[in-house]
């Protein structure tokens, strides 16, 4: 407790402080000296021009209130009423808007994805965000408004009872209730009160004619012929000029364009100042004039060479969605290509910008760029999915899969379905009728698409012959056929012919049928004595009814074929290379005959080892020991490889990631890894030139065979391609050769056709109806000088 003395010390102080007690009061006061200029204008700039952003803290308690809420329960149990469908608004008048009235008009109808098609209607569930729903409508399709608008007016215009409609779709009349009329009965009645002159119907000419005054003759005697009523003068009046209808002449509008590649494009850069993905090479121009159209929002249609540089194009495509905060759709015809691209974008890309959607697999759904194949993307168009909203641009990468039997209808089907705030991009390989394409898809659009073709490659391809185990140039770089190289691979194949029937104690084959080469199955000539029952003279086996060989015969030349190639595509320098076997079973048997051949060094071997038991690891121990990864581990340790579509996933996949870094050099693979992937090798080998298509053998396709064939050369890397066709027991003829090598690939044509889930898609939207989508196929909008063709064709 203080003393009384010393709290008198203290007051005293504080009454009259000393000089340095002083100085320290008014300093903690503020008051302690003068403020110079700098201060005074700090504290104005603190406390007047820059108020602070927050209240003090100690006015929260002064003006922060707390009450303890009372539920009330009976509210719980009411609903919010329905949204009433009309209103009342003023209906006005004059310059000043006076008011002269009110007036009831329907409020906006609350849309939905179960009720609408509308762009703008609510969004649906989160859960259906990305693939939609069965019962959700599909958005409205781009080219179809004025279909939708008719429709829609035809339903509220036909007859109805209360509001609901009566007569079905595709119905000439509906229900017919008790106490109604038939046509038939009102149009009685209506005929019965029609006024009648002497029991007939005056028609409307008789009625005019009647109101006319009567013409007479100036001799004043009756009209007898119609000649009498001729002017005998001339009249002096001005002849009236007698109105003619004219047609309007129908303007046909072109929505393709063809870009002119020819002529170099030297202001790219001040066309597209700022570019939404870098390159580290100059583009070629044909990827300048593609990337300038999609900077202005256009459709585009490239058609080149496979390893071209189409990608270019879907990079840039999906770089400028990014960069306006959109999305954009990479579709695709196979999964091993949709796999392979989602590689290859997360690489280009960061791996949150790009996701997957299969069958199977969904990885980053929410990604700007989304890789699927065109089924997938068909279904989320029928679903409704609300992801649609937010596509910018959708990418059809190889086109020209419009030509399948089985699956062509889906690219008709997805393109027909878009709507309109999508820009198309058609990725595809060189075909002769781009241009009539790209017209179709642009009615059916209603927009501009830019067609831009370009028949140059950039590493030119060399074809040969392997037949006597040597090689032989048959076309050169500059695509001309050379005689001699097929000449000298028919020679080669029959001094092999006779040192192989020599050994086995065979007479020679006798030179028939074109210059050194073995005659072609030998129709209507007898066997030769001593040969094998129903082989031809040369040895070889008969075709069998459907064009294909009945039975293959493996002799010890055939088991040793590939051992040989190897051998000769290795001293050349060709490796790695591609060997396209167009059957499944022989793919692997091919495989197992190179069972000495070991082309990695023991560096590559451990990395193959790293991979393959990296990608295992997700199996399960028993799994891990299935013969076909047994196989398959044996055979990519020794660089060889196998790619057709019965092969598990994940093996599938490890053999492309090998391949890609170059562990795999020979690698026997289908058709389907020619579908677009792209990795490229220094040389591709046809087994055979003939394939089973479903139906029958029949040869290889000028397409087919430069899809396959375009894998070979490797850009930046190989001047050259070469591709190596095998002769088997017997040469190709030229013919074949000439029109498969150098021949036109097949113009795209419509497979369209009905589906059962086509239909019932369509039919759960009233707007939308089947005969509106036959009429948009691309066999429809076909021009007539197609049908005038193919009706000639019919008739012959």
């Amino acid at each position: 407790m203080t003393r009384p003395k010393e709290l008198g010390s203290i007051i005293q102080q504080i009454l009259s402080p000393a000089h340095e007690d002083a100085e320290e009061l008014l300093e903690d006061i503020g008051l302690g000296a003068i403020p110079s200029r700098e201060q005074v204008h700090q504290e104005i700039d603190g406390k007047l021009l820059s108020p602070p952003d927050t209240l003090p803290h100690h006015w929260l308690s002064t003006y922060q209130i707390h009450w303890k809420p009372e539920p009330y329960i009976p509210s719980l149990l009411s609903f919010e009423p329905a949204p009433p469908p009309t209103s009342l608004s003023f209906v006005r008048t004059g310059l000043d808007g006076r008011v002269r009235g009110y007036a009831e008009t329907p409020n906006p109808r609350i849309t939905t994805a179960l009720t609408s098609t509308s762009m703008d209607r609510a969004p649906g569930s989160v859960g259906a965000f990305v693939r939609g729903k069965s019962g959700y409508v599909p958005f409205q399709p781009g080219g179809l408004d004025e279909v939708l608008l008719s429709s829609t007016q035809t339903g509220i215009s036909e007859e109805s009872v209360k509001g609901l409609r009566t007569i079905p779709p595709g119905f000439s009349r509906g229900l017919r209730l008790a106490g109604e009329e038939s046509e038939d009965e009102a149009l009685a009645d209506l005929e019965e009160s029609l006024p009648s002159a002497g029991g007939e119907l005056v028609e409307e000419g008789h009625a005019t004619e009647e109101q006319e005054p009567e013409i007479e003759l100036r001799n004043g005697g009756p009209i007898a012929e119609v000649d009498e009523l001729l002017p005998t003068t001339r009249s002096h009046l001005r002849p009236t000029k007698t109105r003619r209808t004219h047609r309007a002449k129908v303007v046909k509008r072109e929505w393709a364009h063809v870009v002119d590649i020819n002529k170099p494009m030297t202001n790219f850069h001040e066309l597209v100042p700022e570019m939404a993905h870098k390159y580290p090479f100059e583009l070629d121009t044909f990827q300048k004039e593609a990337v300038y159209h999609l900077e202005m929002g256009d459709s585009v249609f490239v058609a080149a060479h496979t390893s071209a540089g189409k990608t270019v194009v879907a990079e840039y495509a999906i770089a400028l969605a990014e960069k306006h905060m959109t999305r954009a759709i990479y579709t695709s015809p196979i999964k091993a290509l949709s796999n392979q691209k989602f590689r290859d974008f997360k690489q280009t890309f960061s791996s949150s910008s790009v996701g997957i959607l299969t069958g199977d697999v969904q990885i980053n759904p929410e990604a700007s760029c989304l890789v699927m194949t065109t089924e997938i993307l068909r279904s989320m168009l029928y679903k409704g999915a609300d992801l649609i909203r937010d596509v910018e641009f959708v990418i059809f990468d190889e086109v020209h899969y419009i030509n399948d039997a089985e699956r062509g209808v889906v690219w008709e089907e997805v393109i027909i379905m878009l709507p309109d705030h999508i820009s198309i991009i058609l990725l595809s390989a060189t075909v002769p009728n781009t241009k009539e394409f790209a017209d179709w898809v642009g009615r059916t659009k209603k927009k501009d698409i830019y067609v831009i073709s370009t028949a140059q490659r950039p590493v030119p391809l060399e074809h040969y012959l392997y037949a006597g185990r040597d090689v032989f140039k048959i076309v050169n770089a500059q695509r001309r056929w050379v005689p001699e190289g097929y000449k000298g691979a028919g020679e080669a194949l029959k001094r092999k012919q006779d040192k192989e029937r020599e050994a086995a104690g065979l007479p020679p084959v006798q030179r028939v049928g074109a210059r050194g080469a073995a005659p072609r199955g030998q129709r209507g000539a007898a066997p030769a004595r001593g040969g094998q029952r129903g082989a031809t003279p040369n040895g070889s086996v008969p075709r069998g009814r459907g064009g294909g060989h009945a039975r293959t015969i493996h002799t010890g030349a055939d088991k040793n074929l590939y051992v040989h190639l190897l051998g000769n595509l290795q001293k050349q320098g060709l490796l790695p290379f591609v060997v396209f076997t167009l059957s499944k079973k022989k793919c692997e048997e091919n495989a197992a005959t190179l069972t000495n051949a070991d082309l990695c060094t023991s560096v590559e071997k451990s990395e193959v080892h790293v991979a393959m038991e990296k990608a295992l690891s997700r199996l399960k121990g028993s799994d891990k020991k299935l013969p076909q990864i047994s196989k398959m581990r044996d055979l990519l340790s020794r660089g060889i490889g196998v790619h057709h579509g019965g092969l598990l996933p994940i093996v599938k996949e490890v053999v492309e990631i090998l391949f890609a870094r170059g562990l795999v050099k020979v690698l026997f693979a289908t058709e389907t890894f020619a579908m677009g992937v792209n990795m490229p090798a220094r040389c591709v080998v046809f087994s055979s030139i003939r394939k089973h298509d479903g139906r029958s053998f029949r040869d290889i396709l000028p397409g087919e065979y430069t899809q396959m064939a375009g894998r070979a050369g490797r850009r930046g890397l190989d001047t050259t391609g070469t591709v190596v066709i095998v002769a088997g027991g017997e040469l190709p003829d030229q013919t074949t050769l000439t029109t498969m090598i150098l021949g036109t690939p097949a113009k795209l044509q419509s497979q369209f056709r009905l589906t059962y889930n086509m239909i019932l898609n369509l039919l759960r939207v009233e707007a939308l109806r089947v005969e509106e989508m036959i009429k948009r196929s691309f066999r429809r909008m076909l021009p007539s000088d197609f049908y005038r063709i193919s009706k000639k064709q019919l008739l012959r």
